[in-house]
């Protein structure tokens, strides 16, 4: 490819708890491409994430991103939501955060109907259910806006509406060109959204691309 890749590996190795997880693992990753990552329990598909978010450092190599850091965005199992405040006043948090810059309500209240949670905008996030609060969670993707997703196991624990929907807003940042690295616990399914497989095993990492096929998610079956 001609064009600059979003995320490369040059020679990293990693080992964590004294246990070699990658040796000298080489790839690149472009917009527009969708990794789906697999692999068994333990082989770092989690530990690539956190060492792409910059939260966790390499053992040797280099992890080069080649986009600003407030364009990275990551939606775990974990939801990123202050119970005590309210879904209006996270999404105000995190904008601030991010952007550094005040939002209005009305752009907010914008994004939660978006996600189905403009009814519960003053309602503290403490007693959302798991899908509510995973929406909210992805409201805040949503005006992060980001350039490289990482999506680690977001949909753990969420009901088939959920789902859906979640679905529907990977296909949403897949139009807008953007790089997408997605730990999935039903890799069977979500591969249907998927560009490409990444698949971890025997401390290497291997690309694959997923034959040609048409995204449209009212041709997938969620029964």
């Amino acid at each position: 490819m001609d064009q600059k890749p979003v995320l490369q590996f040059d020679r990293v190795s990693k080992t964590f708890d004294l246990r070699l997880l990658y040796k000298n693992v080489n790839f690149s990753v472009y917009a527009k491409q969708t990794m789906l990552i697999t692999g068994k329990n333990g082989a770092g598909k989690t530990t690539l994430l956190k060492m792409i978010a910059g939260l966790m450092p390499t053992s040797s190599g280099e992890v080069v991103v080649n986009v600003e850091k407030e364009k990275i965005g990551y939606l775990g199992h974990q939801t990123f939501i202050y119970p005590h405040l309210s879904a209006m006043e996270n999404l105000r948090f995190w904008t601030q955060a991010f952007r550094g810059t005040s939002i209005n309500e009305e752009e907010i209240m914008q994004i939660l109907k978006k996600v189905r949670l403009d009814k519960f905008a003053y309602d503290n996030a403490g007693i959302f259910s798991r899908g509510m609060a995973q929406r909210l969670n992805i409201a805040r993707i949503l005006l992060q806006n980001p350039s490289l997703l990482l999506l680690d196991e977001p949909s753990t624990g969420l009901d088939k509406e959920s789902k859906i929907f979640f679905h529907h807003v990977v296909q949403e940042f897949q139009e807008k060109n953007a790089a997408i690295l997605w730990v999935s616990h039903a890799p069977s399914e979500d591969s249907f959204f998927a560009t490409h497989e990444m698949h971890i095993e025997n401390k290497q990492i291997t690309i694959t691309a997923f034959q040609e096929k048409t995204k449209n998610i009212g041709e997938q079956n969620h029964d």
